[in-house]
């Protein structure tokens, strides 16, 4: 069940035990809201397509696309959304580490990844990313 239909359920509910009326108009609109706290915790699996050390800097550059095809709208709009911005990567199930990404805009569902050499995903692997908490 949705967010926001169970928020309209809710909402129903508690009317219905106090007395209260609610028009159906009112009830509508309340479904109607987006639901933005699961747009927050969105994360999406992605893959390795060329990585670049910088030794001097201890800095690396992740060239990635989503890893899987059906998540390519939403790894579009993740980054048209985040471009040059702070996120978070996460390597299997390790702790979530910071990470600045870039869109590629000659280059259709691509992103780039900087990060620490430390925290950098080896060539190929899969590794998840989210918006920064």
């Amino acid at each position: 069940m949705s967010s926001s239909v169970r928020n309209l359920f809710t909402m129903l509910l508690s009317l219905a035990l106090t007395g209260a009326a609610i028009s159906v108009r009112d009830a509508c609109a309340a479904l109607q809201q987006p639901a933005t706290a699961s747009a927050h915790t969105t994360s999406i699996a992605c893959r390795v397509m060329e990585r670049h050390a910088d030794k001097e800097h201890s800095t690396v550059l992740i060239l990635f696309h989503q890893r899987d095809k059906p998540d390519q709208p939403k790894l579009k709009e993740f980054l048209l959304q985040h471009d040059g911005g702070a996120i978070q990567i996460q390597i299997n199930s390790g702790e979530w580490q910071k990470a600045t990404v870039w869109r590629i805009r000659n280059c259709f569902g691509r992103g780039l990844l900087v990060l620490p050499e430390a925290a950098a995903p080896k060539e190929h692997a899969t590794f998840t990313i989210r918006t920064a908490q």
